[in-house]
């Protein structure tokens, strides 16, 4: 874990100190673009998989059988800022929504026993290097870091227990590895895969309006703790243009 800590910030400072050198400072025709894309996330889920197991034992000790159907991944899809100072470098600012990842414990007789949603989302800020295999396929490597939240829906039918929108939250590092074709000038279509290092904690849920209340896991004492830490892929378009705003003309 210290060494993938100290790869991801290692490479970050990298091409922090790339992107202000003028060894790269090269006339870029795609100096600003946007990103769009969707893909898939796997994520460690720290104590939502215990927390589901939980409710499954409680029901066992009951004297009630059940299935558990237990998820670590789901769909993702966001939007990007790009800028490129040169052909080989470039900035990225970003936002990832973090689809829905249901875990459940389910019964004969109820539809849902037992049931903990995840949703969250993403903002990051990456360096990268890119690297012109062709005029048209560039492939590049980006390091930086990342700000999660995810919101948690907890439904304990058996033990009566329900947590609504409890909200947490991490600072966290993300490391991406992508390969880009330029359709046109002004066009590419890229994939992407990747990993983050992110553990959502301090988690809290409304109990009256207007009053949050620290969540702890279900069933225990100890607080929640959420990890998304984990690997994603991405597929999307990427749309350039050379000039932000049109050029002041001061002979009029």
């Amino acid at each position: 874990m210290r060494r993938f800590i100290g790869t991801i910030s290692l490479c970050a400072a990298l091409i922090l100190a790339l992107g202000s050198s003028t060894v790269l400072a090269e006339d870029n025709l795609h100096k600003y673009g946007v990103e769009i894309r969707g893909g898939f996330g796997f994520y460690d889920m720290g104590d939502v998989t215990p927390s589901v197991e939980s409710m499954q034992a409680a029901l066992s000790s009951a004297g009630r059988s059940s299935t558990l159907d237990l998820n670590d991944s789901g769909p993702a899809g966001g939007l990007s800022l790009l800028y490129r100072p040169s052909r080989h470098t470039m900035w990225e600012i970003g936002y990832s929504a973090l689809m829905d990842v249901e875990n459940r414990v389910e019964t004969n007789s109820d539809s849902t026993s037992g049931e903990i949603d995840m949703h969250g989302g993403e903002l990051f800020f990456k360096g990268h290097v890119v690297a012109t295999i062709t005029d048209a396929l560039h492939l590049d490597f980006g390091a930086g870091f990342s700000y999660c939240n995810a919101n948690l829906l907890i439904m304990d039918n058996f033990g009566h227990r329900y947590y609504y929108d409890a909200k947490g939250r991490a600072f966290g590092l993300i490391g991406s590895v992508g390969l880009e074709l330029l359709l046109t000038k002004h066009l590419g279509i890229m994939v992407q895969g990747g990993g983050r290092l992110a553990n959502t904690a301090q988690y809290s849920y409304e109990l009256t309006p207007g009053q949050r209340t620290s969540l702890s896991v279900p069933g225990g004492s100890r607080p929640m703790e959420v990890n998304l830490s984990g690997v994603f892929a991405n597929a999307g378009l990427r749309f350039y243009f050379d000039k932000v705003t049109k050029p002041i003309d001061f002979s009029r």
